[in-house]
């Protein structure tokens, strides 16, 4: 049986994966946004936006960076903070990968290495 962090964070990547709103949130966050321009952006009440960011924070799909704002106060901005998803299954648990933005350099880097360790 997985253990149970890992349960949790399938069952945190499915839930937000879910969610039609989390998918528009996501596709929005082309470039980094605070809450407030997710919410306009996703015609979204802004109480709904930072439930669904902390659901997408909670599930590792987006990043939280400070914004420095002229006026000397600072603001979170969320970014879309993976490229993939990767769900496997081996017979009696499902295991969710949240693959990282990564350089195709990366990701063949990446690639050989899970090869040569089932190897």
């Amino acid at each position: 049986m997985a253990d149970e962090s890992q349960a949790c964070g399938v069952e945190a990547v499915f839930e937000a994966l879910a969610d039609a709103e989390c998918r528009e949130i996501l596709d929005a966050l082309d470039e980094p946004r605070t809450a407030p321009e997710v919410a306009e952006t996703c015609d979204l009440p802004q109480t709904n936006a930072y439930r669904k960011l902390e659901k997408l924070s909670v599930a590792d799909l987006v990043a939280e960076r400070t914004a420095l704002c002229r006026d000397g106060h600072h603001a979170t901005a969320y970014e879309r903070d993976f490229s993939g998803v990767v769900v496997d299954y081996d017979g009696t648990n499902f295991g969710v990968t949240v693959v990282e933005d990564e350089s195709p350099d990366e990701r063949l880097a990446r690639f050989w290495t899970q090869i040569s360790e089932e190897l």
